[in-house]
């Protein structure tokens, strides 16, 4: 562990002794998927209890740690969490978006990434995910993205556009080892996957998985950090050379 991870550790503990000191709820910011990887690994070592890990929408990456439980405290949690909505200023002079390019842009307002959760991008709009106390700053700083000038609008409500959009695919591999499954759906050789596992990029519900056999169970999330993710629905048949055909929901 170096130091880095010992420093987030130690603030997240510091979180849960507030809450647990307090009586309140406490919140961390936006972790990626192996900050939360590691909070879950040492969740008995630290003493974490009465947590949950939330994201603003179901199939949220990123997501914040929430310390203290409505059982505890007699009332729910308010999330600090909000969508806002990027937009460009004329529709006809918007150029289609990327994760990339509104990233690049916030990181160019020096916006912490911790602030921010899961950008989801729709066509030549996209919602950003946030802690409520940058949302106003997005709005007010966040106007151009490349060459095109856009406005930033706070979601007061639900948005369905949070839903993930899937696709299912399917596949004839030789097992459910998760390195066969994960080659299928990244295109990666099975003699070059290895790099993905040792590289601790393939995560199985939020957890790093290192062992190449691994088998997921129907309804898994599968994530490959930059290739994408997918709910795994299991074996859906068979060739009659006895390789089986598996068929995902795929995130697009």
């Amino acid at each position: 562990m170096n130091d880095e991870e010992r420093l987030l550790l130690s603030h997240l503990q510091d979180l849960s002794e507030r809450s647990e000191s307090a009586g309140i709820y406490t919140f961390s910011g936006f972790l990626s998927l192996p900050e939360q990887d590691l909070f879950l690994k040492n969740v008995r070592e630290y003493g974490f209890h009465d947590y949950r890990i939330e994201g603003g929408f179901e199939s949220a990456e990123r997501r914040i740690v929430v310390f203290g439980s409505e059982q505890e405290l007699g009332y729910p949690p308010e999330l600090p969490i909000t969508a806002v909505l990027v937009r460009p200023l004329q529709e006809k002079y918007g150029e289609e978006l990327s994760h990339r390019d509104i990233l690049g842009a916030m990181m160019s307002l020096q916006i912490d990434r911790s602030l921010t959760g899961d950008i989801i991008v729709r066509g030549k709009s996209a919602y950003i995910l946030c802690l409520m106390r940058i949302a106003d700053f997005l709005t007010e700083n966040l106007t151009k993205i490349r060459h095109t000038d856009v406005q930033c609008v706070c979601c007061t409500e639900d948005v369905p556009e949070l839903r993930p959009n899937l696709q299912e695919v399917r596949f004839n591999i030789a097992s459910e080892r998760l390195d066969s499954i994960v080659s299928s759906l990244t295109g990666i050789s099975r003699s070059h996957i290895e790099r993905l596992f040792h590289e601790k990029r393939v995560f199985l519900n939020g957890r790093t998985v290192e062992s190449l056999s691994a088998r997921p169970k129907e309804g898994d999330l599968i994530t490959v950090r930059g290739f994408g993710k997918a709910i795994y629905d299991g074996v859906s048949g068979s060739s009659k050379k006895g390789r089986l055909y598996v068929t995902l929901q795929k995130y697009v």
